[in-house]
């Protein structure tokens, strides 16, 4: 029993199998040459048909466009939901307190390195 939906070319089969006021089913669906399709097997042992149809491309092209142009639309109009809402401070304007530069008199770091031990004895 096949599952109930649209009816469009689904497979090889194009149409309603049962009713016979909606699209009987009235030929096998292997493609639109003049589409730019390549005419499909009735079957496929042991291989992928690699080619779309015409369906499959125009459907992936709409929504990729929309796709598209939701993001460059967002982009353009809302950029503080990438960039951030708030402004950007000059990288001059920061002290070196601010970013935690010591003076250039201050005496250097007491350093807790192990530089008169053995190498792996000390942890």
């Amino acid at each position: 029993m096949d599952a109930k939906g649209p009816n469009v070319p689904v497979g090889s089969h194009t149409g309603h199998p049962d009713n016979p006021l909606y699209h009987t089913r009235d030929r096998e669906y292997f493609g639109s040459p003049e589409k730019g399709d390549t005419i499909r097997p009735a079957f496929m042992y042991r291989e992928f048909q690699a080619n779309t149809s015409y369906i499959d491309r125009t459907v992936a092209y709409y929504i990729s466009a929309f796709f598209w142009f939701w993001m460059f639309y967002h982009l353009y109009y809302f950029p503080g939901h990438i960039f951030g809402h708030h402004h950007a401070p000059y990288l001059e304007e920061f002290t070196d307190e601010e970013l935690g530069i010591p003076d250039d008199n201050a005496p250097d770091p007491e350093y807790w390195g192990n530089h008169y031990e053995k190498p792996g004895t000390y942890r």
